[in-house]
């Protein structure tokens, strides 16, 4: 009868201790999905920065090659207004998707927000017309003129 008693108490504590294990377990399994999650989401942000960075550098370099597009006349001739017009979209376009891709992040907002004033500068008159404004996304519209008020 003791022996049967003892082997009672030995399968309810091993029952026990199995219960522990595969709640630590799950625990660590939950952290280690927290921390996945985290992990991919600090990559995509680090992606983030590096892919608007390639670009805003290949738009500076357009801009080293022709400097006109950073002083643009009232009446340039018409072959260096449409360059001119291409590259002013090119560079809204790109303050757009910094703002798409900047969303709630405080860090990216704090190194590109410069960059999206520092553009509105040189090229909000052109965003300004009616036929370029039709261009972007009005949320887009809505926070450049909250923003950055002409």
């Amino acid at each position: 009868m003791s022996f049967i008693l003892l082997q009672a108490q030995s399968v309810s504590g091993w029952t026990e201790a199995q219960a522990i294990a595969e709640s630590v377990a799950a625990i660590g399994i939950v952290f280690t999905l927290f921390y996945s999650l985290w992990s991919f989401t600090k990559t995509l942000r680090n992606g983030y920065y590096a892919e608007l960075d390639r670009v805003y550098l290949e738009l500076l370099k357009i801009a080293l090659e022709r400097p006109y597009l950073l002083d643009f006349a009232i009446a340039p001739d018409p072959r260096k207004k449409r360059e001119y017009d291409t590259y002013a979209f090119m560079v809204w376009n790109f303050l757009e998707t910094i703002v798409d891709r900047c969303g709630t992040n405080k860090d990216l907002c704090d190194t590109w927000y410069p960059v999206i004033a520092a553009e509105n500068a040189l090229h909000r008159t052109w965003f300004d017309l009616p036929e370029n404004r039709s261009k972007f996304k009005q949320e887009f519209i809505n926070f450049v003129e909250k923003r950055y008020p002409s």
